[in-house]
């Protein structure tokens, strides 16, 4: 995959009825393959909309979206993983899950099992849940299996909606390392829907905004320092940002950190 093209793409929902709804209005950008992108958006910012447009889910209602090799989008070359990872689940075992598609692509059953044992451990899960019902995990085990259903069929783009959703620190760590370690060793394209600002910081590559409907900036993290900026799409600046602007107001020279066991590193370093 080179890149994907959004090109003046408009969403209009129950079109010419009492409920009409613009979900995504004339929006224009491209997604660099091989990275990690974070859209970022208040609750109806259209950042949802964006993942469901790029899985198939939805199609536009006016506009183009497609890849520049002028590749069509596929089952097996787009991964996506719902907001409430419960939703995807309707086999009665984590192994029947994680099979499932690969059933459909025709993978024969050694190389099946062959996956599902590495996925498992890939996303952090003992080979013991495989006999589970996937409903009965969870919310932390369930978004693992569901992540291991998209990254057993090997697509090139995965899409994530709200990953971090329930996680404690610790899960989200987790999370950060699986996620580079798809782009890094695998070569992924990994597309964030999110509100969570501190996440985004620490992971992304590129920062999408979204705001009503409209697209307003991309950039690198950097761009989630702007308070203002980010006020316009009802967002905050990560946390790890308020606290070094203020350690640094109180005069304690801090260097810029996304990760909060290099900042408390950074402040032991300014203060002792």
């Amino acid at each position: 995959m080179e890149k994907i093209e959004f090109n003046k793409v408009s969403l209009i929902i129950n079109k010419n009825t009492p409920l009409e709804k613009t979900i995504l209005k004339n929006i224009s950008f491209d997604i660099e393959s091989n990275k990690i992108i974070s859209i970022l958006g208040s609750s109806n910012s259209g950042k949802t909309a964006i993942l469901e447009l790029l899985s198939g889910l939805m199609n536009p209602t006016k506009g183009t979206i497609k890849l520049s090799s002028s590749k069509d989008f596929s089952k097996k070359n787009i991964g996506y993983l719902f907001k409430n990872p419960y939703d995807m689940f309707f086999c009665k075992t984590v192994y029947d899950e994680l099979a499932f598609a690969l059933y459909n692509f025709k993978y024969k059953k050694e190389e099946i099992d062959k996956r599902v044992n590495n996925v498992i451990k890939m996303v952090g899960l003992k080979e013991e849940c495989l006999k589970l019902c996937p409903l009965d995990l969870t919310l932390n085990d369930a978004k693992k299996v569901a992540l291991a259903s998209i990254i057993i069929y090997n697509p090139e783009v995965i899409l994530l909606d709200e990953i971090t959703i329930g996680l404690r620190k610790e899960e989200k760590d987790k999370i950060i390392r699986l996620l580079n370690l798809l782009k890094n060793k695998f070569k992924k394209t990994i597309i964030i829907a999110t509100k969570d600002v501190d996440f985004s910081y620490q992971i992304s590559d590129e920062v999408y905004l979204m705001n009503l409907t409209k697209f307003i900036k991309r950039g690198s993290t950097e761009i989630l320092r702007d308070k203002e900026l980010l006020k316009t799409c009802g967002l905050n600046v990560p946390k790890i940002v308020s606290f070094i602007e203020e350690a640094r107001e109180r005069g304690i020279k801090l260097e810029d950190y996304k990760d909060i066991k290099d900042l408390i590193k950074g402040v032991y370093r300014s203060v002792f």
